[in-house]
């Protein structure tokens, strides 16, 4: 009896107009069994409760006896404010218990009138014995003192709705138990019974909008969440769920305001605070989707996905260090994290510190041997640190990926143009266009020993090619300006420069050179400086 009192208990009490229930479509989850303060305590602060309703069921001289309890959420603690208790005959438990709550209800001014009072009174069913199995069932679905077991819940709730086929709440439980079990189906003739049998049921609403979102029906999901927020706009669950939908159809405003609603009601909420963060990424909101992720990490630090996410948007706002310190605890979880390496590497070159990205690439290296990617990322390190040697042995060993040669010839006619080896240069980048002609970087650096040999013509037209297979790459349109101005094109070499701002304001050689452009057009008027144009 304990559990079918408690929920009844909590059913009933949504009638009363003053009390906004802070449970969802199950108020026994997460409960305990018997009252434990600390435990209720805890839960109540979870669910954002100011109030707790508990009670006990006895039988004395094999009557029906029902005790309720009202306690305040006060800081620490639950403080008991006031209790309620009737007895009566066995058959009239029911009955009981609404003595027992209308008597705590008038105490606080909360009892309700009229047709509310009458949904408070509404009796589940009017078979003593088939409320005893809904107990049962409940028990067997919950663990409250038992072994929990689905297929005796699921078998008690059908002989119970047997004996009474218009147990409302028997076929919701039952649709529920259908639902949790993968069959939708079942689940939904339940659910949808449950509510015609008790029109504006809202948790069989409630768990018909579960139903139809597990079966990937989003609309008939959405107008079933919305009827159950029309009837408790304070229903959180209800509310994510519908954030979630909003979500998945591009609404992201609407999205952002729900489940905005969502985590401020339940910060703790780790799925509620995902989905805020996915609303915040669709909207490219990368502050905001930081912060949430910092969250995130902190309910679960275990979540690894997470902390490579908050990663990458501290890179994204330019907060290196925090992002450092957020993949080195990813290494300490799992110190053979790939990703995490590389990503460290990634951001320690970008703090201008190669060495530290050359071990992370080194491991990198060691754990995935057979990609090439960590090659051409170590050979890009060591080329940065000044130790060429070092970055020629690792890039001679990438060229055993067929598929890459071409990579691996252009960055090594890169290092060999460094050092001024212009006929080994020439021989590695001539290889390296002809077998990766799709590759910008390829172009760029054969445009760079084009234009060292003063073949500047054709060095202008690696240099544009290599801008028009990659024309985000700030680097392509630099070089192409560079090559137009040692050619006297000093208009194509402005419009190059400014590209290349565009792509990169903080280039500070193409603004350079622009703004020396600049000052050569004032000093000698526009007749002058178009001499080198033509």
């Amino acid at each position: 009896m304990a559990p079918a009192l408690a929920l009844t208990l909590a059913e009933k009490l949504e009638a009363a107009p003053r009390l906004r229930p802070a449970f969802g479509a199950d108020p026994l989850a997460g409960w305990p069994a018997r009252f434990d303060a600390e435990r209720a305590l805890e839960r109540a602060r979870e669910a954002g409760a100011r109030w707790v309703f508990a009670g006990t069921f006895s039988r004395p001289n094999w009557k029906a006896g029902v005790k309720v309890r009202l306690l305040h959420v006060e800081g620490g603690a639950l403080v008991e404010v006031a209790s309620a208790e009737a007895v009566g005959a066995r058959e009239e438990l029911l009955a009981v218990l609404d003595r027992a709550v209308d008597q705590l209800l008038v105490g606080r001014g909360w009892l309700p009138t009229g047709e509310a009072l009458a949904a408070l009174h509404r009796p589940p069913t009017r078979d003593l014995y088939a409320y005893t199995l809904f107990g049962r069932a409940l028990l067997a679905l919950h663990g409250h003192g038992v072994p929990e077991d689905r297929a005796l819940a699921e078998k008690t709730l059908q002989r119970a709705t047997h004996i009474d086929p218009r147990f409302a709440e028997a076929h919701r439980m039952l649709g529920q138990v259908y639902l949790a079990r993968g069959e939708p189906g079942k689940a939904a003739g339940e659910l949808a019974y449950a509510l015609d049998l008790k029109p504006g049921y809202h948790a069989a609403i409630a768990g018909l909008a579960q139903l139809y979102r597990a079966d990937n029906r989003k609309q008939p999901a959405r107008e079933m969440a919305e009827k159950a927020l029309a009837l408790r706009p304070w229903d959180v669950e209800m509310r994510q769920l519908l954030g979630t939908l909003e979500l998945e159809a591009g609404e992201l405003d609407r999205a952002l305001a729900d489940l905005l609603v969502v985590c401020e009601a339940r910060p703790r909420s780790l799925p509620a605070q995902r989905a805020l963060a996915q609303v915040h990424a669709a909207r490219g909101d990368v502050a905001a989707l930081a912060a949430v992720l910092e969250r995130v990490v902190e309910l679960s630090p275990d979540d690894l996905e997470a902390r490579l996410d908050l990663g990458a948007a501290l890179m994204r706002l330019g907060r290196n260090e925090r992002a450092i310190s957020v993949y080195e605890e990813v290494l300490k979880q799992k110190p053979r994290h790939a990703q995490a390496f590389k990503l460290l590497g990634d951001l320690q070159r970008r703090q201008g510190d190669p060495h530290k990205a050359v071990v992370a690439y080194e491991r990198l290296k060691h754990l995935a041997p057979d990609d090439p990617r960590p090659y051409f990322l170590l050979g890009a390190a060591y080329a940065e640190a000044g130790r060429d040697d070092k970055a020629v042995a690792v890039l001679e060993e990438a060229q055993q990926f067929r598929a890459y040669q071409g990579e691996a010839w252009a960055d090594l006619g890169a290092l060999a143009l460094r050092r001024g080896d212009l006929k080994r240069a020439e021989a590695l980048l001539t290889r390296a266009v002809a077998r990766s002609p799709m590759r910008p970087r390829a172009h760029f650096n054969y445009a760079l020993l084009l234009d060292a040999t003063r073949q500047r013509d054709r060095a202008l037209s690696e240099a544009r090619l290599a801008v028009e297979l990659d024309p985000e790459e700030a680097d392509y349109p630099y070089l192409t300006g560079v090559i137009c101005l040692r050619l006297g094109r000093l208009d194509q070499a402005r419009a190059a420069f400014a590209e290349a701002l565009r792509l990169r304001p903080a280039h500070a050689d193409a603004r350079h050179n622009l703004a020396l452009l600049e000052d050569l057009g004032r000093r000698y008027g526009a007749e002058h400086a178009g001499v080198g144009a033509r």
